[in-house]
């Protein structure tokens, strides 16, 4: 794809409307007049454009953004945090298996061929990846890309978003966005609201996660800035008073040793909610919640699915859907998801947020998936897109 503008930042100034501040790849420009597309196909008209000198991040004038002010030729504001001059079919990126390269992860196997059949698909090895190399197989892709595979910590995805970028493939979540919404601490702020109060460190520390804790009381769960033990839930999760320290700190330190140099960040303690309760899991006991798995993609509601079971009907009510999509309007990146859970009281929360490239299906099938995504307004093969073959 050619030239991939990423904003930064939307805010009101008077006298000039909204104003995005942009990330401007080198060698490219914005030109007075011409018309850049959002990744739904929106229609955008460049009004002016301005240096922001009060805005330069970290003191480096080579990142310093620009000041946009676009016409909104559709009459929507732009969804998601990319604009392009021209929309391309977007590519996916799987892992290929450890032992046989030239084919996708056997666990991402359904995704893989529902994913082809619409768009240009690659395979990479995640194992040379992790020694700092990038291994591609598969079809020759470039421009934009969604990843879709296992976890990275933030400094791997770094590394795999600069390789990739070397080679004209440019992922659809930025490093920071990755970061930002990966990790607990990145979207907390911008949600504590709707979502359980919690308290973290950053060194993984039984002893700080114990110093933190003096001042809370009543039921919590354990996590890292990612993950749970959730399957471990009554000796590596749940707290039942965080008030009695020898029961805590039991919890906690077998969280801790369990994670092992598995865990990211640092220990968190979320306060646990009570859920609306839909059973026990058949093989950890750990109790199951109406819970709901939401894919976002540029702002928009791409999928909607039960988190835990298939068999579960419950469906969020139009009230609802309208919550989702204001809290879906709010994030600062173009592909997450949000994991809600309905309280006892009925009411819905927000459970976590997290980067869409590496959050699993749940109970949502590949073909829905792939199809929610083109419905959404992803550009997929067809319209003279050929697909073509061959090692990269």
């Amino acid at each position: 794809m050619a030239d991939v503008f990423r904003i930064q930042e939307r805010f009101e100034m008077v006298g000039r409307g909204v104003v995005y501040t942009v990330k401007i790849p080198p060698g490219a420009e914005f030109r007075i007049g011409e018309i850049l597309l959002d990744l739904r196909g929106n229609h955008f008209k460049v009004q002016g454009a301005e240096e922001m000198p009060g805005r330069i991040p970290y003191g480096n004038f080579a990142d310093m953004p620009t000041g946009v002010v676009l016409e909104a030729t559709d009459g929507v504001q732009v969804s998601g945090t990319i604009l392009v001059r021209e929309l391309q079919n977007i590519n996916f990126l799987f892992c290929n298996h450890p032992l046989y390269q030239r084919s996708v992860d056997e666990d991402y196997d359904e995704e893989y061929q529902a994913a082809s059949l619409r768009h240009p698909c690659a395979l990479f090895s995640y194992e040379d990846l992790e020694e700092g190399k990038l291994s591609l197989r598969g079809e020759s892709i470039s421009g934009l890309t969604i990843y879709r595979g296992w976890m990275m910590k933030p400094e791997l995805y770094r590394t795999f978003y600069a390789l990739l970028a070397e080679k004209g493939i440019l992922l659809i979540n930025s490093p920071d966005e990755y970061q930002r919404y990966h990790l607990l601490p990145g979207w907390y702020s911008d949600f504590a609201g709707e979502t359980a109060e919690s308290v973290w460190e950053s060194e993984g520390s039984l002893e700080n996660a114990m110093s933190m804790s003096e001042t809370l009381e009543g039921p919590y769960v354990v996590k890292d800035y990612v993950k749970s033990r959730k399957h471990e839930w009554y000796d590596a999760c749940f707290i039942e008073d965080i008030a009695d320290r020898e029961h805590a700190a039991a919890i906690i330190n077998n969280f801790i040793s369990r994670q092992g140099e598995g865990l990211v960040g640092g220990v968190v303690l979320r306060r646990f909610e009570a859920l609306r309760r839909i059973g026990f899991h058949e093989k950890s006991k750990m109790p199951l919640s109406e819970e709901y798995r939401v894919f976002v993609c540029a702002g928009k509601i791409a999928a909607v699915d039960n988190y835990w079971t298939g068999e579960h009907k419950a469906k969020l009510a139009d009230s609802e859907y309208l919550w989702v999509e204001s809290v879906a309007r709010r994030i600062r990146s173009n592909f997450v998801t949000i994991d809600l859970a309905r309280k006892e009281d009925k009411s819905l929360m927000i459970m976590e947020i997290g980067d869409g490239q590496v959050s699993g299906l749940q109970q949502l099938g590949a073909e829905a998936f792939y199809r929610g995504l083109t419905e959404l307004g992803l550009r997929s093969r067809g319209e003279g897109t050929e697909k073509t073959s061959g090692n990269l």
